[in-house]
């Protein structure tokens, strides 16, 4: 598979990163849009109109295959299961596009199956197309999954968008973007940044109201995007400096979710701040 949009690219390294590094979330979002101009990006023989849907299954493929690599098929057999809907550990919810929702039922019907012990594999992996068509009902049961996730189960939730979800479900969920985009909101000067500000992390974050926390978290994890995003559409740049920014952007998500989770703010802040100047090493707060 050939993967010539450089954002698809960076897509596929970060869950290749999250699968190596035993840092898998229990929840992503794969955003984008499907038409058939955006398809184009990705050359190769292809099961799905919408690009989401590649990467949920390419995602789903590698973790059951124990390969990182995303579109690296060695087993075409289990890959081939998987797109024939025969493969009991991967499950699509909401697969009728022509249905205007999503219902509670169908959802309570996935989350009794997302509980139960994997039938073959190691993984468990919930593919929902057009998740914005979750009803309010089926939203709430669906993110109290979410609060407290069954084990080595994945879900990946598809739109075009993610704000047409549920601003608490967006929380617990790593997104992966699809389409190439800078968006509107996004940070001037990110690209010639060289570190996230430990210092600022360490001293502000453990007394700051904790919405606001977010709010910082977000925009840093904005901030990381870009400079991503910058790295890989240059030439020549250092395999090494992206890894360290794609893992900054992982810290800043795992952190806010222990927000949501309401762990001690002070020991969030102190972790990260020191995890963050492990990665870069010129921002070493005075008092770590």
């Amino acid at each position: 598979m050939f993967l010539a949009n450089n954002t698809q690219k960076l897509g596929a390294r970060i869950l290749a990163s999250h699968i190596r590094e035993g840092r898998v979330a229990s929840s992503y979002i794969f955003s984008g849009r499907g038409d058939e101009g955006e398809m184009a990006e990705m050359g190769g023989e292809r099961n799905s109109k919408d690009i989401k849907e590649e990467f949920a299954v390419a995602f789903a493929y590698a973790l059951e295959a124990k390969d990182p690599e995303l579109f690296r098929v060695k087993n075409a057999a289990l890959l081939e299961r998987m797109w024939k809907r025969t493969y009991p550990d991967v499950r699509w919810l909401g697969e009728d596009l022509t249905a205007r929702s999503i219902k509670i039922e169908a959802v309570r019907e996935v989350i009794q199956w997302a509980f139960m012990k994997p039938f073959e594999g190691s993984w468990k992996v919930c593919i929902v197309p057009r998740a914005e068509r979750l009803t309010e009902e089926a939203a709430n049961a669906f993110l109290k999954t979410l609060e407290e996730p069954p084990k080595n189960t994945v879900f990946c939730l598809l739109v075009e968008n993610k704000n047409n979800l549920l601003e608490t479900i967006q929380s617990r969920s790593f997104e992966i973007r699809l389409m190439p985009m800078v968006p509107p909101s996004a940070p001037s000067g990110a690209a010639s940044l060289e570190a996230l500000p430990v210092r600022e992390i360490f001293a502000s974050f453990p007394t700051m109201p904790r919405d606001e926390v977010k709010q910082k978290l977000d925009h840093f994890m904005l901030v990381c995007r870009e400079k991503i995003y910058h790295l890989v559409s240059g030439a020549g740049t250092d395999a090494d400096i992206v890894n360290r920014w794609i893992e900054a952007m992982d810290l800043l998500y795992d952190s806010k979710a222990a927000l949501d989770m309401n762990v001690n703010q002070k020991l969030m802040a102190t972790r990260l701040a020191i995890r963050l100047s492990h990665l870069f090493p010129s921002q070493k707060a005075v008092s770590l």
